[in-house]
């Protein structure tokens, strides 16, 4: 039987050094594009990334896009998903051609009400003076979703955008986008897009062609639990956002 891993890679795998406990080693596992290194593993995480490389085929599943990925140093080896399930690189690691084309599709028919709440934002954040900085993800020339950020630790700034702005921008569109919170990052996802389409389609693609799977999913944000969901187990780190809003609710 073929053990699949779906794996959530930022605050799963590894974290910012501003988020690692003070105590222990840490290994630097991904860079910034200047080539300074942002991300770290622990002891533990270290010892849980050598235990499902040796047992399992690993398949990261992240909101990263293609050039953020290729800065984290670990050995992929086979399919991955990026672009929160925009693109499935297959293990040459090329786009796979038709999950592209389905998706080119669907971000056209989502382009412009995006432009139009990323300008939005841009207009909002130079008007009330928020350190904001707010963009569309594209990765492969296809536009997926949209991401602000705050910056030098003015974290209202983004509760302001987000209450003000986004909510309100949301509820007009009954449904059609979804809002990700957490930490300093506020993504507006079209509902087309999901790491957990890209991962259902990538079961049933290998289930036809290796047989029978065992699945696992493994991720730290609300967000990742509908592709955690899609799998035969499902673990989340302690502490986490979804460990919050699940797990730590049972604890006596």
């Amino acid at each position: 039987m073929h053990r699949l891993v779906f794996l959530d890679l930022d605050d799963t795998l590894f974290q910012s050094h501003r988020k690692c406990p003070n105590d222990g080693e840490l290994h630097p596992t991904a860079y910034l594009a200047d080539g300074r290194a942002h991300s770290f593993m622990t002891a533990r995480q270290r010892s849980l990334w050598q235990l499902l490389d040796d047992q399992s085929t690993l398949i990261p599943t992240t909101a990263r896009d293609h050039d953020a990925l290729r800065r984290v140093d670990l050995p992929f080896q086979s399919w991955c998903i990026i672009d929160y399930g925009g693109v499935i690189l297959n293990p040459d690691g090329e786009p796979d051609s038709d999950w592209m084309a389905r998706m080119e599709a669907y971000s056209h028919d989502s382009l412009d009400e995006l432009n139009d709440l990323l300008d939005r934002m841009l207009t909002f954040v130079a008007r009330e003076g928020l350190t904001i900085r707010a963009r569309l993800i594209e990765d492969f020339g296809v536009p997926f979703y949209l991401v602000a950020k705050y910056r030098d630790a003015r974290e209202s700034d983004l509760d302001r955008l987000q209450d003000a702005l986004a909510v309100p921008w949301l509820a007009e569109r009954a449904g059609a986008y979804r809002l990700h919170r957490n930490g300093n990052n506020l993504a507006i996802i079209p509902r087309w897009l999901g790491k957990e389409r890209a991962v259902r389609h990538l079961i049933t693609r290998l289930g036809r062609e290796w047989g029978e799977l065992l699945t696992i999913g493994i991720g730290d944000s609300l967000i990742d639990g509908a592709f955690m969901a899609e799998c035969d187990y499902a673990i989340t780190p302690r502490g986490s956002q979804l460990f919050e809003a699940t797990l730590s609710r049972v604890l006596i």
